[in-house]
Formats: structure tokens, C-alpha cells, sequence
């Protein structure tokens, strides 16, 4: 008989260049656990060169969501009490709506049955920091916006994380805290 592994989750989201990956590894490096990195930023990483590289269709979209779940899973089974995780399916369903420009049933199903303890969203109070792979720097206040109303509909329960990455990071763990330790 396989031994089931619990752990608690945690979803970190938000728009681009809002800090989910510099809070994610910072909360992995505080719980000395895992942490899920964004299976789709190196997906794009991969295609951004190819002559198609804006050119999008719902079946990535499928794939992306469906490989941060496996990810995600197969990361789950080694965590230390936590996973942190850089994104999840639900929110590769609204960069699905952002790029297609309509919503997609299947890739909202992908994230149905997934639970989180708490979603953390990145505000879009930091400055825009372009990387080379951005381009979403005029819509992430729709994007912030859009995942409110998401997580809101869905009944997800989150909190919204504003100011410095350490104001971030110190709120974060004053709500991860008793969610982990009781």
C-alpha cells in the first residue's frame, strides 16, 4: 500500500513582473521545503524564438496546465510540511483568457479538483521590470483585477499582498504560519 504524503499548499499568482517567483523562493528558502516554478515561463522561454512564438492556441494551454500539476504532484511527495507553488492551473486558465482572448473550459477543468490552503496574489504596486520575456506591462492591472474576480467566483480563499518584498514576505508568513503550525 502506498503511503499518502500531505502537505499543506500554497499558491502564489499574479500578474507579470509582480514578484510570485522571488516570494515563492523566498518562502521555499524559509520553510526549507519546495517549491513548483512556473512551468510555463519555460515553456515561452523555449518557443519565444521561433518564428510562431506569439502565435498561441488552447492545447498549450492544456499542456502547460496540465505538466505544473504533474509538477506540482510529483514535487508534493518530498515537501517539508509546505509546497509553495509559482502559479497552478487556475491561473494558467486566465493567461489562457489573456493570450486567446476568451476563457477555456478545459484548461478550467484541469484546475478543478486541486486544492490550495491559501492563494497569495502579487499587487502590481512594484514597478514593471522587463526581462527580456514580458510584454504584458499595459494589462497587469486587468490581470490583477481578472484574478480577483476569479478567485473570488471560485471562492478561493486568498489575500492580496502589496508594498516591498519584505512587507510581502512578512505578511505571507504571518498567514502561512497558522496554517502550517496550527
Amino acid at each position: 500500500m502506498r503511503k499518502r504524503i500531505l502537505c499543506r499548499k500554497i499558491c502564489i499568482i499574479g500578474a507579470e513582473s509582480t514578484g510570485t517567483t522571488t516570494l515563492a523562493k523566498a518562502l521555499a528558502e524559509h520553510y526549507m521545503t519546495n517549491w513548483v516554478p512556473e512551468y510555463g515561463r519555460g515553456y515561452y522561454e523555449a518557443k519565444m524564438y521561433r518564428h510562431d512564438a506569439n502565435e498561441w492556441v488552447t492545447e498549450e494551454f492544456i499542456r502547460i496546465a496540465k505538466e505544473q500539476k504533474k509538477m506540482e504532484n510529483l514535487l508534493a511527495k518530498t515537501a517539508n510540511k509546505v509546497l509553495i507553488c509559482d502559479t497552478d492551473p487556475f491561473a494558467t486558465s486566465i493567461w489562457h483568457e489573456r493570450y486567446m482572448g476568451f476563457r477555456s473550459p478545459e484548461v478550467e477543468k484541469i484546475s478543478e479538483n486541486i486544492k490550495y490552503d491559501l492563494y497569495l496574489l502579487t499587487n502590481t504596486d512594484i514597478p514593471f521590470v522587463q526581462d527580456g520575456t514580458r510584454d504584458g506591462e499595459h494589462i497587469r492591472q486587468w490581470m490583477h483585477e481578472t484574478f480577483i474576480k476569479r478567485l473570488s467566483e471560485t471562492n478561493k480563499k486568498f489575500a492580496i499582498l502589496s508594498e516591498s518584498h519584505e512587507s510581502r514576505l512578512s505578511k505571507a508568513l504571518a498567514l502561512i504560519n497558522p496554517i502550517i503550525y496550527g
